[in-house]
């Protein structure tokens, strides 16, 4: 068992449950890298597909410099090679991460996941060894979709990423509710900090999403970076 800290940067929607990810760090809140690559961790119970009991993650935001005990990382070989089982009970809450400090976490891939889609086929999901990043975008659209069978629309984000144009589901539930209760608080912002996942095989694919959104209101001069729990 060891003790692992990590910077909180998404705390999304799972099969009724929480997915808790972010970027480890060091004991000085410096992020770790492993061969230039940045380290990531998602916290996963013994629970199917992972999840973790929204109750004990709920009061968890964007930002917070959490510590837990990791028992083992069950899937070091695949795609989500940064699960970590817990000790669910040592989750703790030490500090807030600065959040002028977000640069030191963007990707810098060319593609999201390999390509410029809204998943990856089965056949393509062993060349990738890692699930989770973070990139910044300025050109975004929050809008909703209806799908047939359902009827609650799904709330997605269209946006360019190094020229390339993505439109993904959104699952974080901060700006969810947000947005479902005034659309209209978007206009003030003009910068987004996406976390990104691979999610769990459905219908035949992997989906990406975008499981952690941080909103700036950026200018030639100064920046302001709001974490949507404190909004």
């Amino acid at each position: 068992m060891s003790k692992v800290r990590f910077v909180c940067l998404a705390n999304s929607f799972k099969e009724g449950g929480r997915c808790l990810a972010g970027v480890v760090l060091d004991s000085n809140n410096v992020p770790i890298f492993d061969n230039g690559v940045i380290q990531w961790i998602r916290p996963i119970s013994k629970s199917f597909h992972g999840k973790i009991d929204a109750a004990l993650v709920e009061n968890i935001n964007l930002l917070d410099i959490l510590e837990i005990d990791v028992l083992e990382y069950p899937n070091l070989d695949s795609y989500q090679s940064e699960n970590a089982i817990f000790v669910e009970d040592s989750i703790q809450v030490i500090g807030k991460y600065d959040k002028n400090s977000l640069a030191a976490f963007y990707d810098s891939n060319n593609l999201i996941f390999g390509n410029k889609g809204k998943a990856i086929h089965p056949d393509n999901i062993a060349s990738h060894k890692h699930s989770l990043m973070f990139i910044k975008t300025t050109d975004f659209e929050v809008f909703q979709k209806k799908y047939e069978n359902n009827p609650n629309s799904k709330i997605r984000l269209r946006f360019t990423y190094k020229e390339n144009l993505y439109d993904l589901p959104v699952t974080d539930p901060v700006f969810l509710k947000k947005y479902q209760t005034n659309p209209d608080f978007m206009k003030d912002y003009n910068q987004m900090d996406l976390a990104l996942s691979i999610g769990v095989e459905h219908e035949g694919w992997y989906n990406k999403l975008v499981v952690g959104i941080i909103l700036s209101c950026i200018d030639n001069h100064n920046s302001t970076i709001i974490p949507l729990n404190k909004i």
